[in-house]
This record gives C-alpha cells, sequence and structure tokens, in this order.
C-alpha cells in the first residue's frame, strides 16, 4: 500500500479561520542550495529550524510546508499545550521529561510571543467510568512519585467547573494552557530568524542522496542541502522512511456556536477548562476564548473518514451536555493525523549520513515536537544534550499489511470496550 507524502484533507480547519492574518510566503520554485534543509513547519520544524538557525548564524535554511502554516495538522490539533509527563519507563524519567517540557513550553510561548494566562485555565484527567477512575488513581501515584504537581477533583466540583454532571473524579494539572494552535504555529513562524527561508504549499514529493548530500523534490522545484531533516510526522512513510515503525492515524474535531450567555455561565463560570479521557481512545473537551465547546474524537486508520463523524461527535458532546442546547449542533468540524508507534517511541536521530528524522508523536505534539525538534538540530552539530532514546525508548518494529490493519482494527475494537463511556 503506497502512503501520500503529505496531507491532503478534506475539510478546512476551523482554527485556522479565527487565525489567519492573511500572510502567505512563497511557494518553492526552480533549483536552489540551502546549507540545511527542513521538511514539515510544525512545531518540530520549526523547533529544528529556529535551533539550526541559533546553533550556525552564517548558514541559510529552508523549511517547505506543504499547506500553509497552521493549515496541517499543527492547525488542527485541540489546542492542549500539555507539559506533563503521562507516560516513561519509570518515574524517574518522567520527571526528567517534565522539566524538560517545562522549560520547552516556556520557550515557546516566548518565541510566539504569547502571554502566560494559563493560571486562569483549568486543564484536567477526569473519568466517567471505575474503570477511569482506577486509572486516575494510578496516574496519580505516578506524577506524585515523579514530582508533577495535581490536586483531585471530585464529582461536584467536576460539576461547579465544567457544568457537566457526566463524570466521577477527575486530577487536575497544573502548568498548562488552551489556546488556538494555529494562531501558535503561525505565531512561531512569524518569528523565525533571517537566515530561515519559509516554503508554503511546497509538499516534498520525493527525496534522495546527491553528491552535495541531500536532493529534495517539489512539484515546482528541486533543493539541495548538505543535511535534510523530515519533520513532517505521519507523512514520513510517503518519501520511503518509517515505513516498519509507524501508522497514520486520523482524528476528529468538531466545534459549536458560541453558547447563550446562560450556557456560558453553566460552562465558563470558573473560567475556561479542557477535559483529557481517563483511557487513551476517550473524548476530549474544551471550552473556546470566544466561549464554544470542542469535541475530539473518533479514530481512522491511514484514510480520512467523512460524513458520519460529526454525528459521532455531537453524540459524545450531547452526553455530557445533554441540556444545552448549541452542543446539539456543530458548526464546524475537521480532521487532522498523528503518527503513532507500537510502543509510544518516536523514530528520531540520524538514520543515514546527513538525513535526520523526528516522528512519531503519538498524539502529544506541542511541547513535545518542539523538544524533539530542537534536540535533533543540537544533534546534527554534535552538540546534543539530550539522551532522547534513553528517555523515550525506540520505537518497536511493526508487522507489515496485510497484517498490521487487522491488528490495529482489533486492538482498536478491545480499547474501546475498555474505554466504554470514555467515548
Amino acid at each position: 500500500m503506497s502512503s501520500p507524502s503529505h496531507p491532503c484533507y478534506r475539510r478546512p480547519c476551523g482554527w485556522l479561520d479565527l487565525a489567519d492574518d492573511g500572510v502567505r510566503r512563497p511557494e518553492l520554485t526552480g533549483d536552489c542550495h540551502y546549507d540545511a534543509i527542513v521538511v514539515g513547519a510544525g512545531y518540530t520544524g520549526l523547533g529544528i529550524g529556529r535551533r539550526l538557525a541559533e546553533n550556525n548564524p552564517q548558514q541559510n535554511i529552508a523549511v517547505l510546508e506543504a499547506d500553509c502554516v497552521g493549515g496541517g495538522s499543527p492547525g488542527r490539533n485541540s489546542g492542549f499545550v500539555i507539559e506533563n509527563a503521562f507516560t516513561a519507563s519509570s518515574p524517574d524519567k518522567a520527571g526528567a521529561l517534565y522539566q524538560l517540557y517545562r522549560k520547552a513550553h516556556a520557550d515557546l510561548m516566548q518565541v510566539a510571543g504569547m502571554a502566560d494566562d494559563s493560571s486562569s485555565q483549568h486543564m484536567i484527567k477526569a473519568a466517567a467510568t471505575k474503570r477511569g477512575e482506577t486509572a486516575l488513581s494510578r496516574l496519580g501515584d505516578f506524577l506524585q512519585r515523579s514530582g508533577q504537581p495535581w490536586e483531585p477533583l471530585d464529582a461536584s466540583a467536576l460539576y461547579k467547573l465544567t457544568g457537566s454532571s457526566y463524570y466521577r473524579a477527575a486530577i487536575k494539572l497544573k502548568g498548562n494552557r488552551l489556546l488556538n494552535p494555529a494562531l501558535l504555529i503561525r505565531n512561531i513562524a512569524d518569528h523565525m530568524p533571517a537566515n530561515i527561508a519559509l516554503y508554503e504549499n511546497s509538499p516534498v514529493l520525493a527525496i534522495e542522496p546527491c553528491s552535495t548530500g541531500w536532493v529534495a523534490r517539489t512539484a515546482k522545484g528541486t533543493i539541495k542541502a548538505p543535511k535534510l531533516f523530515l519533520a513532517n510526522n505521519a507523512f514520513i512513510k510517503g518519501l520511503g522512511i518509517g515505513r516498519p515503525y509507524s501508522v497514520t492515524i486520523y482524528t476528529y474535531a468538531g466545534i459549536t456556536a458560541p453558547l447563550a450567555a446562560d450556557e456560558q455561565q453553566q460552562v465558563l463560570g470558573q473560567g475556561q477548562w479542557g477535559l483529557l479521557p481517563a483511557h487513551r481512545l476517550g473524548t476530549t473537551f474544551r471550552t473556546t476564548d470566544d466561549g464554544r465547546l470542542l469535541v475530539r474524537g473518533m479514530y481512522g486508520y491511514e484514510k480520512e473518514g467523512c460524513d458520519e463523524i460529526p454525528r459521532l461527535l455531537q453524540q459524545s458532546l450531547v452526553r455530557r451536555f445533554p441540556e444545552i442546547k448549541s452542543a446539539g449542533q456543530l458548526t464546524d468540524w475537521w480532521g487532522g493525523t498523528t503518527s503513532l508507534t507500537l510502543n509510544g517511541a518516536p523514530l528520531w536521530g540520524e538514520i543515514k549520513p546527513g538525513l535526520f528524522v523526528s516522528a512519531g508523536c503519538n498524539g502529544v505534539g506541542v511541547v513535545k515536537g518542539w523538544l524533539l525538534g530542537q534536540a535533533l538540530a543540537d544533534l546534527s552539530a554534535a552538540m546534543n544534550k539530550i539522551d532522547i532514546p534513553g528517555l523515550f525508548g525506540r520505537p518497536q518494529w511493526m508487522p507489515p499489511e496485510p497484517f498490521r490493519k487487522p491488528g490495529f482494527l482489533i486492538a482498536s475494537k478491545f480499547e474501546k470496550k475498555l474505554a466504554g463511556a470514555e467515548i
């Protein structure tokens, strides 16, 4: 089965409508040479580009984006900027990652020029089932042992915070943030150093080694450099890289119209909040700056879903907020991609001479992506200070097709049964 080298989404992203400043950057045309090429202008790609430019201010770096900045997956997520490390092979490693994520989070916001409003927002991980409560208890213990602060919330406190009586318990996480992801990535792009050339609507169709390093080909041009960095996550397989280690998963978000004044009082009475499910296949919810509800859920294997998606998203929303009239009608919905590895470890490092890769974000892409991008740029300059494989591990091999898809579908069916009312 062939894989695309770039996304072709069926629907535009609702976040971008709220963040589009009208700035457009040129496409790559003709033949050119740079000191480094970065494929993908997401959090990882711009993290790579910025660190390369800082480490080598005399060099020229090209960043190639398949869409406009913010039109791809980095602008299509739910806008959760998370500095917690929920998974690691030990509490010590989780604690180390948490500290690294905190620094990366602060750096990301400084680069983007966005104010710190996390103190007025609430990030929670909530359980709707007894199984979910057990998972939260285990997570709370893990966070405690790894030095990550949290506090418990019972059903009554949850109702006062979210306006929903659906959940049984939650843990409140500190230091995280909710924002418009398309606005964040566009702000970062606007603050790139002068020695970075950012090309939009320039999907890379093929890469190959050449006498001077690597060449990347687009529909209208070619670009050569001694070093090539792949930060297009789910789509590296379309360039012949990483197929044994990752799968492309589509997930979906929908958003309501602004809630009525009395509905906002019920749902936003204590400020903005974001809710992560206790089970990884559960449904995510959050509020927005302009008083809407956003729902994210559902998963598709290597292919984007279609018209049944909004109905299923609305069902999840109405179950949580049956009395909120606006919950019964989504004004917009869209899909996005993530790249999953079997054991959650990223495919990261120099995989061939001069070819560097960071992929397999496993659905946690903003702060983690920025950190992995900067670390990869440092690795390319022999300046690496973080043992990425030591902290995250290395991705495990996945069986090829035709075995991979049936295995994924069987595992998904089992996990959905475990998730139950968390979906």
